[in-house]
């Protein structure tokens, strides 16, 4: 389903950087590891109380927006759009739509992992 690996980044003046990146199978998911690794870590995963806010009848319905991503939950599914599909020029991923619980349980699963890697 998915690939977890470590990466190194190099800049021009030599530096290196190691981060970790998620790769889906599935290329219609690619806007999943985006969120992934671009919003998910926002505010230091404040994400996942919307989820279970929405899971949990606490809320109908939350929409959440990162650098990359507006996720639209609701109980049974979410989506997830690129933000960059409203910028003229600028290559961008399709929407993707999932259920909310394996999106939150992916995204925990995420959290924990990049806690341990830093």
């Amino acid at each position: 389903m998915y690939e977890i690996k470590e990466i190194t980044l190099e800049n021009k003046q030599q530096q290196k950087r190691k981060r970790l990146v998620i790769e889906f199978e599935d290329p219609k998911m690619a806007i999943v590891g985006e969120f992934l690794m671009a919003d998910a870590p926002l505010l230091r995963g404040e994400v996942l109380q919307t989820f279970e806010q929405v899971l949990t009848g606490e809320n109908a319905f939350a929409k959440s927006s990162g650098n990359r991503c507006t996720l639209m939950i609701r109980p049974d599914t979410t989506t997830i759009k690129d933000l960059f599909e409203e910028m003229e020029g600028v290559d961008f991923y399709p929407k993707y739509e999932m259920e909310t619980k394996k999106l939150r349980d992916l995204t925990a699963m995420w959290l924990h992992r990049l806690g341990k890697f830093e």
